[in-house]
Parts: C-alpha cells; structure tokens; sequence
C-alpha cells in the first residue's frame, strides 16, 4: 500500500528536516536561491555561554552518530506528482464556500508519478484538507488510473474576482495577455491568458490554471530593490563613506548583526558575533575534509581599519559594509502550501564593503548576504505575504510610505526571535559571502549557526563548530574542483533522473571520498567548456551535466551562464542573468540554445502567490535552485 503524501511529510518533519519543495508557474524553480535545509526542527537548545566559555562539538562524538545517518539518508528529495491538470466541479450554485467534486490528473508519461499511483494526496485549499483518491474509494472511479479525485468546498466568488483581474488587465494590455512556464530555470514557452466565463455552471468543470501576470509587479519595486530612495534612506541605512544616515537603523550591518547574534538569548556580544565571523579568514578552515585556505589580507584590509570602540572591540555603529540592495525570494519558497504547509522563501539584504575615508572612501568586490528563512506557514499566510510585496508596485519607490510598507515587510524576518526552532532563534538560513578583494580567485563562503540539533559534519571540523556563532560551512550543490574528474561524472551518471528533475541534493561524501565543498571559486567565468563538465562519452545525459553545472556555486555565478560572478554586483549593477532574456547556447557542447528570464519567472510567480488558488500550486514538481 502506497503511503499518503501527508504521512510522509509528517514522517519527514520528524526526521528533522524541512523539504525544499517548490512552488512555482507549472513546474519550474529558478534563480539563485537557497541551500537545502540541514537544521532539525526541534527546539532550539537553551542559550549557550558567551564567547569565554563557548562550546565546540566535536564531531567524532555522539552527536554525529545520532544526526549523520539520518541526515544523510535525506540528502535527495522524493519525487512530486506531476501535474497534467485540476478541474474543480461545482455542485451547487457559485458561493464562497460552493461544495465541489475536484479531478486532478497526474501526467501518465512521467515515470516519478508512478509512486502515486493507486494512492492517495493531501492538500490545503484555504482552511480544509483535501483528500485526493486514486484507489477507487471515496469517489474515485478507478483505482490506479492517476486521475485522483476528492470533494470538499471551492471558492467560486474568489475565482470570479480573479477573472474579472484578469479582464482589466486584459483591457489595459495592447498585446494579448500571457503567462510564462519555466523548467530548470529556462524559459520553455508563454502560454496566452484569457478570463474564463464568470458563470459556473452545476456540475460543468472549472480548471484551476497556474497563471501569474508578470505586468502587474515591477521588479525594481517588489523583488529586487536597488533605489537610492532606499539604500540611502536617512533613518533606516547608515553610509560609511559619509557618516550620513543612522548607524541604528533596521536596513544597518550593526542592527541586522546585532538582531542575529541575539545577546540576550546567546549571551554573545554583538561586537564579538562579527570579530568571530571575520576570525574564520584569517586561518585555515577544514570543511568536509576539504581546507579552505585563509585570506589573510582581511586583517590589513578589513579589521585593521574597522572603527573600534575604546575597549578595542569593533565599533559595528560604524561598520564598514554599506546596503546595496533588499532582496525579495518568495521563489524560494521552501515547501507547497498545496500540500498543506510551507515557508515564504527568503529575504536577503546585500552588502558590499568599504575602503578609504571621505571622498577616497568607495565600496569593493566584497559582498555579504544575508539570507533569512521566512517563517510562514500555510496559505493564507504566505499569501498575505506575497500580497504585501506585491502592493509595493502601486507605491513610489523611495517614498515614505514605500519605505515604512518595506520595513514593515523585512522585520517579518530580520528582527529577533522569530524563530524559535533555529540557532540563536534567528531567522538567518545562511550568511554568503562573494569576493576577491582580499586574495584572487573569486571565492565564495557560506556561513551558518549552529546548534545541537544540525549535523557537525557540514561545518568547519578544524576548529570545529561553535555554539551561537557564525560558522564556516560546506557551499550548496557544489562539489569540491578536486572532484572533477573522479567522484562529480559518476556521481552525475548515478543520479541523472533525480537531477533533471531537480530532487537531489549534492551529499557531503560520495562512493569513495568527501564530495561537497567547503568554498566555491571561480578562475574563469567565460571558461569553454565550463568547469563541471564532460565529454558526452563520460556524461552521456547532456541535460543533467548542464543542470548540475547550473546548479552549484560556481557555474550559476561564472562559466555555465558566463556571468562575471556576482549577480548584484559591488555598485548595484546587475548581471545579465537578472536583466531580462538571456539567450545561452550550451555552454558545453554548443547546442542546445537555452532562454532564461529570472525576473521574470519571479515577476509570474509573485502574481501567481499573491491572487491564484493555493491549489494552482500543485503544478509544480521540481525543487528550487539553491543559489
């Protein structure tokens, strides 16, 4: 007997690990997102001690046989249902809560569907739990034919309301009005909108469609916020090179650092939460068996210059790292809520550092991340959330009303404790860093808090992890270069399904040694063919080498797009990738010739979120990018 889809999840959480599923447009995840959660979701432990007594893990002890295993049997992600269609039936007159017979059809050519067949899926449409069927009961006429079938209640008046937005839109648009499906974050085809008929008749089928209208969200206002209105606004940044602003604010390095290092929880001093962080370049750091080697010019560079308060501790009031961009990920949303739960994906704030004083004082390829989880679950939360970024689009950027509806948004991750479960009950998923202004190559870092509750093995094991601190960490879907030639073709040949279908996660060992990395480089962003690739004789399945390459550190930010590595770069420009279509012929072999839009496939699915069904949802498949 096949298990329920909501008993596995279940099963899932109490194995301590949150899925990342998507939910995007008709089955796609794009962009650079986020990493595939390690964290247990049990309580966060009691505070630990402050820095003199901090405690380190050491992983060769017991903490690592109770988590290890565990955590590496769910490395890759099970397959979803793919979706071919949903039809909701009325049966009764058009009402709010319209009691309703609904027909879903997984796609019989999909071989992941197979798991379901015969089964049954739960999933969340407002306050109920549908149970759909394909085991010939509760209304499901034949058992295993992949067409399941449940009843409950649909609301028809909403759907009216959203064909008559559709319409306006429509009316507004000289060119007929469209919506855009992504698979592995290429652009496949534009599908044409039309309104349906707000009359619903008894018993005739009604389809639930996954449709966002890019139009309706402007880019430079509700995903990726780049406007001196607000990465200067007086009473929110503060800018280092002129002493402007208030070094207090909630959009500050100081504030956003001081909230994550959580003193009254932690007992970590806020000055010391960063001077620990910074610590983790000027020595070596063994990760996952790989050492990444210190960069040791942030002392002469960095800290030396950093203003100190009297007692020589670092002044973060006077922090060298100035706002470049507020950073909307609902894309990365981190499970369906048509399966019943789910974040809102991740909120970033992007940082570059400073050098110089006065009118010599500018920022450099250094830049930090902040990416915080965001902790909505459920539908009607996380529609409400996208609602909210969503209305930023009707409002002038920079204003103060703009600005205060912005804050208002990134408290709802930043600030403390709204994480209960999380180290230092922050919100942080992981801090990134992207530079090579202390050495070359380019180098990209992760960081991440760690408690008793996350697995040792991927953070920093020399010296080890640290209660309340930032920690060194293993970077997401990347494997170490040393690889390349060994353990990344065969790892990529024994998991081709799983990777074009985007359920795997790249584990910390594999076959015969350590396989993720704990540093990504990039020594050539136009390189051809690019880094993580083979000859088809090695790699036959040539959409899974690209996908892979794709997928981790360095071919999103260098040679399997040719970006120049950062996506929002030092001065704010941004990368082609993020400024509309771009047009790659495959960077391996030439051919095929690939479309991406990213911002636009965030344009459709914030639409999507903030007006559609929560059912619309279920027509996504594949787990999101991880950078």
């Amino acid at each position: 007997m096949k298990p329920e889809l909501s008993s596995l999840w279940k099963h899932s959480w109490k194995l301590g690990r949150r899925l990342p599923f998507a939910l995007l447009a008709s089955s796609l995840a794009v962009g650079c997102g986020q990493p595939a959660p390690e964290t247990s979701e049990t309580p966060a432990p009691s505070a630990p001690a402050a820095e003199s007594s901090a405690q380190a893990v050491d992983p060769s002890g017991n903490l690592e046989a109770a988590l290890g295993t565990t955590l590496q049997a769910l490395e890759g992600d099970p397959a979803r249902p793919v979706v071919e269609s949903l039809f909701a039936i009325p049966q009764g007159a058009a009402s709010k809560s319209t009691a309703t017979v609904f027909q879903l059809k997984l796609k019989s050519n999909r071989t992941e569907n197979e798991a379901f067949r015969g089964g049954t899926l739960t999933m969340a449409e407002g306050t109920q739990q549908l149970t759909f069927r394909d085991n010939g009961q509760g209304g499901d006429a034949v058992a295993g034919d992949l067409l399941f079938t449940a009843s409950g209640t649909f609301d028809f008046v909403e759907l009216q309301a959203q064909q008559q937005r559709i319409a306006q839109a429509q009316s507004q648009s000289p060119t007929q009005l469209t919506t855009a499906v992504f698979e592995n974050r290429q652009l496949v085809r534009t599908v044409p909108v039309t309104a349906l008929s707000p009359q619903f008749p008894v018993g005739q089928p009604v389809p639930i469609q996954p449709i966002g209208l890019a139009s309706l969200v402007d880019p430079a206002r509700s995903l990726i916020i780049r406007s001196p209105g607000v990465v200067n606004d007086p009473t929110r940044t503060f800018d280092p090179c002129t002493g402007a602003g208030n070094p207090a604010g909630k959009w500050t390095f100081n504030y956003l650092m001081t909230e994550m290092a959580n003193q009254p929880f932690t007992g970590v001093a806020p000055s010391t939460f960063v001077r620990e962080w910074l610590r983790q370049w000027e020595q070596p750091r063994t990760i996952n068996g790989f050492v990444n080697p210190p960069r040791t010019s942030i002392a002469g560079n960095l800290i030396g210059p950093w203003p100190k308060l009297s007692s020589g501790e670092l002044n973060l009031a006077r922090s060298p790292f100035k706002l470049i961009a507020i950073v909307n990920r609902l894309d990365l949303a981190g499970s369906n809520p048509a399966y019943g739960s789910g974040s809102a994906g991740e909120g970033r704030f992007i940082f570059a550092a400073t050098t110089g004083t006065g009118s010599s004082c500018y920022t450099v390829p250094f830049l930090v991340i902040l990416e915080y989880g965001v902790d909505k679950n459920g539908c009607a939360a996380i529609k409400s959330y996208a609602q909210q970024w969503q209305a930023l689009s009707g409002l002038p950027l920079g204003s103060a009303a703009y600005n205060a509806a912005l804050e208002a948004l990134t408290e709802q991750f930043a600030k403390r404790d709204l994480s209960p479960r999380k180290p230092n009950r922050s919100s942080i998923n992981q801090v990134r860093t992207n530079e090579e202004w202390l050495a070359h190559p380019w180098e990209l870092r992760e960081f991440r808090l760690w408690n008793g509750s996350i697995n040792p093995n991927s953070f920093s094991t020399t010296p080890p992890p640290i209660l309340g601190l930032l920690n060194s960490h293993t970077v997401a879907q990347t494997p170490d270069r040393t690889t390349q030639n060994t353990l990344f073709p065969s790892y990529v040949n024994a998991n081709a399904a799983a990777i074009v279908a985007g359920t795997y996660s790249v584990p910390l060992p594999w076959s015969t040694g350590p396989f993720r990395a704990g540093r990504s480089v990039v020594t050539n962003p136009v390189a051809t063919p690019p880094f993580w690739s083979q000859p088809a004789s090695v790699i036959p399945n040539r959409q899974a080498r690209h996908v892979f390459s794709l997928n981790t550190c360095d071919g999103c930010h260098g040679d399997e797009l040719g970006t120049n590595f950062t996506h929002v770069s030092w001065t704010g420009a941004l990368s082609p990738f993020l400024s509309g279509a771009l047009t790659v012929p495959d960077r391996a072999d030439g051919a095929p010739v690939r479309t991406f839009n990213e911002v636009l496939a965030r344009q459709t699915f914030l639409d999507q979120m903030a007006n559609q069904s929560c059912l619309t949802t279920s027509f996504v498949n594949a787990a999101p990018a991880v950078h």
